[in-house]
């Protein structure tokens, strides 16, 4: 990875979390989804950190940060990051799993939060259900995740990823779709095997039904390309998040940052714009 400041390293119960910050200004952290790690903000770190002070960091099992060896919370590794480089209220940016973890922390520590961007996001408690369709919703989503964890577990690599990308990396052309092969590689292990999630624990009661109680500012980006159940997961976190729109994102996958560049970097410009000055 070819980084402009120096990775560092934070101690976190059972484990350690990688990490990388830089800039002043509104603090911006950056969260990564599931099926990427922090190099999915290499465009965007060194771009924020002029006006921003901005912090992108591995997920346990990520990365440079080793799985979890015992039970532990995402929720509690991101506070102590946020306690360790002084954070009050950032901007969270949370992308699909990363996404689930924003919520999940403005939920449970709603003091330590100043907006959420969200992408495609996660929610805990997610149901079928509450998309329309149901599970037919998610057939094609349920289809090409067993062909990927079938070829993983195959030892067809390849084939794996192929099937990741049909599902949620179909836009992504050129240097994107090798830095999206390069992260599925890497990251393989904990993608196909969860061995980090198989210790995880949650804050609380799950973000699904609790969303009326999330008061700070929130933005959902979604793209048209992505997972056919994502922009309808959007809307049903948008009726309950009062004050909350979706941006529904031409030609965008999951990805929406690499597959829409520019677009990312608009919404997010207005995002922070529309938002309160911080107090630093």
């Amino acid at each position: 990875m070819s980084d402009p400041v120096a990775t560092k390293s934070l101690d976190v119960p059972g484990g350690t979390l990688s990490y990388e910050e830089g800039g002043r200004g509104r603090p911006i952290v950056l969260l990564h989804e599931g099926i990427a790690d922090r190099r999915m903000w290499n465009r965007e770190f060194p771009l924020l950190a002029r006006d921003h002070r901005v912090v992108r960091y591995d997920l346990r099992g990520y990365g440079g940060s080793p799985p979890a060896t015992s039970e532990y919370s995402p929720v509690r590794d991101l506070v102590a990051l946020l306690d360790r480089q002084d954070l009050r209220r950032p901007l969270i940016v949370g992308p699909s799993v990363g996404g689930k973890i924003a919520l999940d922390l403005a939920l449970a520590y709603p003091d330590r939060v100043g907006a959420l961007l969200l992408i495609a996001p996660g929610y805990s408690g997610m149901d079928y259900d509450h998309v329309p369709g149901g599970k037919a919703t998610f057939e094609r989503d349920e289809r090409l995740s067993k062909a990927a964890s079938d070829a993983w577990a195959a030892g067809k690599l390849g084939e794996a990823t192929e099937h990741l990308r049909q599902l949620w990396a179909s836009s992504l052309t050129g240097s994107a779709l090798e830095l999206f092969r390069t992260m599925v590689r890497d990251n393989a292990k904990e993608i196909f095997e969860e061995r980090s999630g198989r210790h995880e624990t949650r804050d609380g009661e799950p973000a699904a039904g609790r969303l009326k109680e999330i008061r700070v500012p929130t933005r959902i980006l979604v793209g048209d390309r992505d997972n056919p159940a994502m922009p309808h997961c959007a809307n049903f976190l948008a009726r309950g998040i009062e004050g909350t729109t979706v941006e529904l994102v031409p030609g965008a996958d999951h990805l929406l940052n690499l597959s829409r560049p520019d677009a990312f970097d608009t919404a997010l410009r207005a995002f922070v714009g529309s938002l309160p000055a911080a107090h630093e």
